[in-house]
């Protein structure tokens, strides 16, 4: 948790001195409740003006804008899109226009800001030791599973980048404390990372309490990134309800917090 840090109403990961990225909490918007106060998405029944504020809020606290801003579709899948300075300000004024069925998002380009929305799901931000290229990745279940995190460093090896020149800060979201699933969760994690899928038996029959970060850790270190370039917030969305919106704890009627990176010059 050394590489995170919390300023107020954001954590902030320091995990590359040249990138600036942010994880929002639900706290310094202007949301009604159940959103209150800092939701971020427009798929909720929330104000869309309100959700605008709120976007213009946080990122300001990185200095930048809406017009730089390129939002993902988040289909709880493992496509990971290049994006770049045309592609702004994607899904940033609504949800039409976001990035189509990606759940990752890549750039080398310093004038645009990567963007999601998160409730539970793991963020996972990336970056290169000299902070020239960036990414930031949505990794529910599903996108665990499928390696949407594999396929990032996958895709960055393809542009010349080595796994153990990046940088990953997986950022607050629901932990093993408050995870539980059932049976057929639990079996695809054993196919796709047999005795290393992180399980732990729940007092429930064919009931398990699932570790998201060793996961994802897990897959990134099987992808070649260094073990002790992994920067682990370890801060559960699901415990703090003052701090964080939480899909599972709310029952889905909460809001969504924001993940944001921009590789600032």
């Amino acid at each position: 948790m050394a590489q995170w840090e919390h300023h107020g109403p954001y954590w902030k990961w320091l995990g590359v001195n040249t990138v600036q990225a942010i994880f929002t909490t639900r706290q310094g918007g202007i949301s009604d409740p159940p959103y209150d106060t800092l939701n971020l998405s427009f798929n909720m029944p929330d104000q869309p003006q309100a959700v605008l504020e709120n976007r213009t809020r946080a990122l300001s606290w990185l200095g930048a804008s809406l017009d730089q801003l390129v939002m993902a579709e988040q289909v709880h899948k493992a496509l990971v899109s290049w994006v770049g300075e045309s592609d702004a300000p994607a899904g940033a004024r609504s949800s039409a226009g976001a990035i189509p069925g990606a759940d990752g998002l890549l750039t080398r380009s310093s004038d645009i800001v990567l963007g999601m929305g998160f409730a539970d799901c793991v963020p996972i931000f990336l970056a290169d030791e000299a902070g020239t290229i960036g990414g930031l990745l949505h990794a529910g279940w599903r996108g665990t599973v499928q390696g949407v995190q594999v396929e990032a460093v996958a895709q960055l090896i393809e542009q010349g980048i080595a796994p153990h020149d990046l940088h990953v800060g997986i950022g607050p979201s629901i932990g093993p404390c408050c995870y539980e699933v059932d049976e057929r969760v639990a079996q695809a994690f054993r196919e796709a990372m047999g005795s290393d899928a992180p399980l732990v038996t729940s007092m429930k029959p064919g009931h398990y309490q699932l570790d998201l970060w060793t996961a994802n850790r897990r897959r990134l270190e099987q992808a070649g990134v260094r073990p002790d370039r992994i920067d682990v917030a370890g801060v559960c969305t699901a415990c703090h309800r003052d701090q964080f919106f939480s899909h599972r704890r709310d029952a889905g009627r909460t809001g969504r917090m924001g993940g944001y990176l921009w590789l600032k010059k």
